[in-house]
C-alpha cells in the first residue's frame, strides 16, 4: 500500500471535491490525479 498524508483544506474546497467526484467512491486523491492529469493533457499552466 502506497504512503499516504495528511493535508489541509478549506471547508469550502472540501464540498468543491466533492462536487467533481465522478462516483461516489471515487478518493480525492483520484480527483487530484484526475485533474492534474488533465492539466497536463491540455498543456494548462497553474
Amino acid at each position: 500500500m502506497e504512503e499516504r498524508t495528511t493535508i489541509q483544506i478549506e471547508h469550502k474546497t472540501l464540498e468543491k471535491m466533492k462536487k467533481l467526484r465522478i462516483t461516489k467512491r471515487e478518493t480525492y486523491d483520484e480527483i487530484i490525479n484526475r485533474l492534474m492529469k488533465t492539466k497536463n493533457d491540455n498543456n494548462i499552466q497553474i
